[in-house]
């Protein structure tokens, strides 16, 4: 009978524990992403208005439903910001080493942020 060296981790009998609801919340949101026919829809609108209307039938309802001055760039910083709630949700569930991996990711667009600031300076 051999026993288990102490220290190992990343097996199969403790992924749920650190890592199944980061997995179940992510295969949610999966679910939220527009389908085919949602982009279909969206391509015969005619008017802002309409756009919005058929957003509503999807998981953006929320950040739509709060525009008062319809404009693209308004529906983009909606689209936008719902998707930065949902990462630092997504950030702030996570742990170790996914937490960092997505750390990692967001630096590049910190960096391209302040050289934008710099060259506007």
């Amino acid at each position: 009978m051999s026993a288990t060296p102490k220290g190992t981790h990343g097996g199969m009998h403790d992924f749920n524990i650190q890592h199944g609801f980061i997995e179940a919340l992510i295969r949610g949101m999966r679910s939220s992403f527009l389908a085919d026919q949602d982009y279909h829809h969206i391509t015969q609108c005619e008017t802002l208005e309409d756009v919005k209307l058929n957003l509503t039938e999807t998981d953006y309802s929320d950040a739509v439903s709060d525009l008062s001055n319809l404009t693209p760039s308004g529906l983009q910083a909606a689209a936008v910001q719902k998707l930065v709630t949902e990462f630092k949700y997504v950030r702030t569930q996570a742990v170790e080493p996914l937490a960092t991996f997505l750390d990692f990711i967001t630096y590049e667009y910190m960096i391209e942020n302040i050289m934008l600031l710099l060259k506007g300076a």
